[in-house]
């Protein structure tokens, strides 16, 4: 199963569960995508928010297959990238998000972390 995870507002709420949750979907052959937005960064900042948030991941075990960065218009672009790597099932804090990736593939589960 593919599975995608916010950065932002998702993980960073609760680092150390995701830091079990990821290791122990990995263990089963599961693949985890880091699916976060940039929306207002500059592109001389994309390579350093792309840095922090890698070595974050790093310093809170998270374990994943890549790190994937969409700008604007950030619904729309989570879907289609959602869609391009076969995700089963997305966690993200942003309802709009999780609408968009929905509207685009009913077959994707959205979860939507309060």
């Amino acid at each position: 199963m593919n599975m995608g995870l916010d950065f932002d507002d998702t993980i960073t709420v609760n680092p150390r569960f995701f830091s079990k949750f990821t290791n122990d979907l990995s263990k089963h052959g599961n693949k985890i995508y880091i699916i976060s937005s940039c929306d207002k960064i500059s592109e001389p900042f994309f390579e350093e928010m792309f840095e922090n948030k890698t070595r974050r991941l790093k310093e809170w075990h998270i374990l994943y297959e890549a790190l994937e960065l969409v700008k604007e218009p950030v619904p729309e672009n989570k879907a289609l990238l959602c869609k391009k790597l076969n995700i089963s099932v997305m966690i993200d804090n942003d309802r709009e998000n999780l609408t968009a990736i929905k509207g685009l593939d009913k077959a994707i589960l959205c979860l939507q972390v309060i």
